[in-house]
């Protein structure tokens, strides 16, 4: 438990510090999320036991929520605009990242579903797999994953010619950056551990 909510504290907005930063009432904040303009959060812990001090025992019991870093950005956004309107600046950053990432030759030509990337987002996933949870990480995370994997047929081939690791090496650097550090309990289910660190124990020769 300590370890996680040092990760928490260390990564991540608590609701109080998010509504603080942007001056919102959690009333507001819980519309804007029914209304779809605003994500869920990405972490919730649900506490409950019981504190001693001086003053004799008392039971605790309640629910801290946590939002990636770039939630207070994007909320002061959303207060003042529609549900739309929001979709849209979503679909033109996410493939504005794309398309710099295509000229490099890291986006292959797969069409994303930004329907479902929008989904994820809302509900609060990629506040847990992106480094701050901004739409550009999204993006990065998304095209490089893929590339990755077309790579190295999910780890499987033995070895790369030199041209491909090249390309691998950049996709990991560029996923590395994106990609968030992840708490202990989820490393080792995450697209880091798969993607990065196993990438560049088994085909970049280097210590992940």
């Amino acid at each position: 438990m300590q370890a996680l909510l040092q990760y928490l504290q260390t990564h991540f907005l608590s609701e109080s510090q998010l509504l603080y930063r942007c001056g919102l009432s959690r009333e507001r904040l819980t519309r804007l999320q029914r209304e779809g303009r605003a994500s869920l959060p990405s972490y919730t812990l649900r506490c409950s036991g019981a504190v001693t001090s001086y003053f004799g025992d008392r039971a605790l019991d309640g629910v801290l929520a946590w939002y990636p870093q770039a939630m207070a950005e994007w909320l002061i956004e959303a207060d003042q605009v529609d549900a739309a309107a929001l979709r849209a600046r979503f679909e033109r950053r996410y493939r504005a990242e794309w398309a710099r990432l295509a000229a490099q030759g890291l986006a292959g030509a797969t069409e994303t579903n930004l329907d479902e990337e929008w989904a994820h987002f809302l509900a609060g996933a990629y506040g847990v797999c992106t480094r701050h949870g901004r739409v550009e990480e999204i993006a990065a995370k998304g095209v490089t994953v893929v590339l990755i994997d077309q790579l190295t047929d999910r780890q499987t081939r033995a070895a790369l010619p030199a041209t491909e690791l090249a390309l691998l090496r950049r996709a990991v650097d560029v996923l590395d950056e994106a990609a968030a550090p992840f708490a202990a309990h989820e490393l080792a289910a995450s697209s880091r551990e798969r993607c990065v660190n196993q990438a560049r124990r088994q085909y970049l020769g280097e210590v992940a």
